[in-house]
């Protein structure tokens, strides 16, 4: 415990004195990638979409694009190859310059100029690994080596809650990510030894498994001190500023919203520096255990030094005006209250999905729209179902396709402890327009429906869908298209899976997957003029998510929590409120923060 204390102290010591070159290399390298790659490679990906004419980006269409797109294909795979080497590359700026400064050597010019060379000399072998290593260590080593190239590496929820949903897939992940743990501890000073040493990916491999072998729980003890340590500090910084806002808010000063802005700016900067330090100490511990670097006390460097911190602090002025500016809009107050959707037609698990008896209890809270799933039967008829197998609800281990719709609404349907007849659509809609209820209808496709699905489906139910101002989605953007070729004034939503990259469809919504959603998609979407429609959103939390972003609607399984939560949050809560909600729900994709912390 004593040598973790003073290796906290001394490199502590070592980043106080040369806090300027600490801050210009871990801001300023995540800043150049935020302002000026991330766009170039967004806007690179969406010229490679549309020269292929390739709508979006999707696990539904990947065997799509790469048997019908050969040549957007190699040009996605070579945008991929140039994202690893970016990586590469970020990580090699950050490990060569903390060398570089614990020597007293450090420019920006040598710096760059080495992290170039080391990109250089990778070979293509060395790019298939490093690609695996990535994805293999990232879990583990977000702690440390923090990227915004790879912020969309990520599981979407509803694909983590079927997971959980099955004992035997929660035992294999929970060992899946033991190894991963585990691996990734043992290969955590590869890619330092590669870049600052320049050892050849093989015998890296080699060396950081051994060096790690016997000090596996050193370095485990030593990030746990370090985060608490550091977090503890952070967390008073964090509520002396909310205190303070708490006191203004109570004095009711006419100046508190102007407070809330300059404490909030405060709390941002302070998270900052924490989040910067954190990924010091800890880059530091790595390289140390790698034998790669030692603390040193570096001597004044006259002019250079000093034109550094200039540097710095300008770079941090503009990013405290920036964040006064979305402060402002964080803090004043919203007006936009999103549509209110009831997922399959329950609240909390009042019947069973997508019957009538649930539809019938759902409508007298009033939801904008009640989504609903359909399927097309053996008989071409439609039915109102969500599973493509009826095992689950009814026991019959059969598909929809492969009955008709007569047999279909004989069988009887069991879940939350209800029981109800499997319902046709014709009626379900009949039921709907007697109850005044818009349905927001996702059409649900397989290999086995009828080519002319969306054809038969628009003669029988157009009309009525449009006098009583329904709307459709569809994870089958086939559906979409067809629908909005052979009726343009019909409102449809491409259900989107994942945020890969923003679609160039003639859509008029997007179902957005809301663990992938971001404020980026929103914004892209408020300027196509089109709407945005977040799934499934549950809990508080995701919730007050979901109102912050000022998406246009919420499709949720509890629709009384998120009547109770859209109630409290459009109650104009207090700016304290506010600045302890920006802590705990916001990601911090446009604060401060986020430059230390993406």
């Amino acid at each position: 415990m004593k040598t973790d204390l003073a290796f906290l102290r001394q490199f502590g010591r070592l980043f106080r004195q040369n806090w300027a070159n600490y801050l210009f290399l871990l801001l300023g390298i995540n800043f150049m990638l935020e302002a000026v790659v991330i766009p170039l490679l967004t806007f690179l990906t969406s010229r490679i979409l549309a020269a292929g004419q390739i709508p979006y980006v999707s696990y539904t269409n990947l065997g799509e694009i790469l048997i019908h797109h050969p040549f957007a294909s190699l040009a996605l795979l070579l945008e991929l190859v140039l994202l690893i080497g970016l990586v590469y590359f970020q990580f090699s700026f950050l490990l060569l310059g903390i060398v570089n400064i614990s020597h007293g050597e450090f420019t920006l010019k040598t710096t760059f100029k080495q992290a170039t060379q080391r990109l250089t000399k990778l070979n293509l072998a060395s790019l298939g690994f490093l690609g695996g290593y990535f994805v293999l260590i990232m879990p583990f080593a977000n702690l440390i080596f923090k990227t915004p190239l790879l912020s969309k590496v990520t599981i979407p929820a509803f694909i983590v809650d079927f997971l959980l949903n099955n004992p035997l897939f929660v035992c294999l992940l929970g060992l899946f990510y033991l190894g991963i743990f585990y691996l990734g501890l043992r290969l955590l000073l590869t890619l330092p030894l590669m870049i600052i040493k320049q050892v050849p990916t093989n015998q890296a491999v080699l060396t950081s498994w051994n060096l790690t072998k016997k000090h596996n729980l050193t370095t485990l003890r030593r990030m746990f001190i370090i985060t608490i340590c550091v977090g503890l500090v952070t967390a008073l910084g964090y509520m002396v500023a909310i205190l303070l806002q708490v006191a203004f808010d109570n004095l009711a000063a006419p100046y508190n919203l102007l407070t809330a802005i300059l404490l909030l700016a405060l709390l941002q900067f302070w998270a900052t520096l924490s989040a910067t330090f954190v990924s010091f100490l800890l880059l530091q511990l790595v390289l140390s255990q790698a034998k790669l670097t030692h603390p040193t006390t570096i001597k004044d460097t006259g002019k250079h030094r000093l034109k550094l911190k200039l540097t710095t602090s300008i770079l941090l002025g503009l990013m405290v005006a920036s964040s006064l500016v979305n402060n402002y809009f964080y803090l004043h107050d919203n007006t936009k209250a999103p549509l209110r959707i009831s997922h399959r037609g329950v609240d909390n698990g009042n019947g069973v999905q997508n019957t009538l008896p649930a539809l019938a209890k759902t409508t007298k809270l009033h939801p904008d729209f009640v989504e609903m799933d359909l399927h097309e039967t053996k008989d071409h008829q439609f039915v109102v179902m969500h599973d493509e197998n009826l095992k689950n609800l009814t026991g019959v281990n059969k598909a929809p396709h492969q009955l008709t719709l007569k047999q279909l609404t004989k069988l009887t349907a069991r879940e939350n402890g209800h029981q109800a007849k499997i319902v046709s659509f014709d009626d379900y809609l009949a039921a709907a327009n007697k109850y005044h209820q818009k349905l927001l209808i996702e059409i649900k496709t397989t290999k086995f429906d009828s080519p002319k699905l969306v054809t038969n489906f628009l003669a029988k139910y157009q009309t009525t869908i449009k006098q009583h101002h329904h709307q459709i989605h569809s994870l089958d953007y086939r559906v979409v298209a067809q629908i909005k070729k052979q009726a343009p004034t019909l409102f449809v939503s491409y259900i989107l899976p994942y945020n890969f990259a923003y679609p160039n469809t003639n859509a008029n919504a997007y179902s957005m997957e809301e663990s992938t959603l971001n404020e980026s998609f929103i914004i892209n979407a408020y300027l196509r003029h089109q709407r945005v429609y977040a799934w499934t959103v549950n809990t508080e939390t995701d919730i007050n998510k979901a109102l912050w972003l000022n998406v246009d609607g919420i499709i949720t399984d509890n629709l009384s929590t998120l009547d109770s939560t859209i109630a409290e949050f459009y109650q104009h809560p207090s700016y304290a409120d506010k600045m302890l909600n920006y802590l705990l729900i916001l990601p911090y994709d446009n604060s401060i923060a986020s430059e230390a912390s993406a």
